[in-house]
């Protein structure tokens, strides 16, 4: 059983502004990495420039090769090798090239914007995550005890059992606010200041769990 968020105001106000900062922190990171990838990625201008100067060039060798005039032997075959020769040496290795830049510019876009922007996100949102998480359980598991105790008429024991844990978990400072005398509590079976404050600590409210019962008072015998 999950509780997002404790009973009480400040403790509940406390979360939401941890949540809210870690989601921002979280937005503000993830957004710098794409601005740094919207960046380096501007610069693929470049290659397609040098692509579309190679394409250009082949545009022109193909138009050169289609003017060949033919039935001319020797001046055919001149021609012909001299527009291969282009295409060998201007057309297709800048093509080559400019694909190979863009890849480039790519991969660095990608590796840079991942380098900003993961290690602190993750810095922050791994520990964050895993305290919430165990928070949440924490939170819901003492919710279930409650409701358990409370539907199976058991709240007195259930009182005794949050008295006892206050006194093996609580600081000595925060035992000490809780009741004067901690010891004395639990010997006299007064569980309730101590049930009370490891309620508290757990993020429910005390109310969740019936109050004591009262003992039964002995008939009243007439005079």
């Amino acid at each position: 059983m999950l509780k997002i968020y404790p009973d009480q105001r400040w403790p509940a106000f406390l979360r939401v502004l941890a949540d809210t900062v870690t989601f921002f922190w979280t937005v503000a990171w993830a957004y710098l990495g794409f601005l740094i990838y919207q960046t380096i990625m501007g610069l693929e201008v470049i290659a397609d420039g040098i692509k579309n100067t190679g394409l250009t060039f082949n545009q022109w060798i193909a138009a050169f090769r289609k003017a060949v005039p033919g039935g001319i032997p020797i001046l055919t075959k001149f021609l012909q090798d001299a527009a291969d020769a282009l295409k060998h040496y201007s057309g297709d290795s800048l093509i080559s090239t400019g694909q190979n830049i863009h890849d480039a510019i790519l991969k660095t876009a990608i590796v840079l914007a991942l380098l900003v922007a993961l290690p602190p996100i993750l810095l922050v949102l791994v520990p964050y995550t895993g305290w919430r998480w165990r928070d949440m359980r924490e939170t819901g598991a003492a919710l279930a005890f409650v409701r358990i105790a409370a539907m199976t008429g058991r709240a007195d024991a259930a009182r005794a059992v949050l008295a006892y844990r206050a006194v093996s978990t609580l600081s000595f400072r925060a035992l000490m606010r809780a009741s004067a005398d901690p010891v004395g509590d639990l010997v006299e079976h007064r569980y309730e200041r101590l049930a009370t404050a490891m309620l508290k600590r757990a993020g429910l409210d005390p109310a969740r769990l019936p109050p004591p019962e009262l003992p039964e008072l002995p008939p009243h015998r007439g005079g």
